[in-house]
């Protein structure tokens, strides 16, 4: 059985920090979009132009899940310790 040695555990502890800390801003980031109705618009006067757009929202929740679903898989990294092999018998 393979286990993880304390500096390990402090690399995985520091990626799940980073981890959570760029979650909280994307968060932030996420609903900040939501409350702005900006469409994409092009504005051309021949003496300058004006260009409006707006992020995909879409894209930047898939960013969200990725960055949840990577701090749960580090957790369980943390949790399990390691492998375990388990042998299984039929009475």
């Amino acid at each position: 059985m393979s286990y993880l040695s304390s500096t390990e555990r402090a690399r995985i502890q520091a990626l799940i920090d980073t981890k959570e800390a760029q979650l909280v801003l994307a968060n932030e980031t996420y609903t900040k979009l939501l409350q702005k109705d900006i469409e994409e618009y092009r504005f051309d006067s021949n003496e300058g132009s004006q260009r409006a757009r707006r992020m995909d929202i879409n894209k930047f929740k898939a960013q969200i899940d990725s960055l949840e679903a990577e701090i749960e898989r580090l957790y369980r990294r943390l949790k399990a310790g390691g492998l375990v092999n388990v042998t299984l018998r039929r009475q």
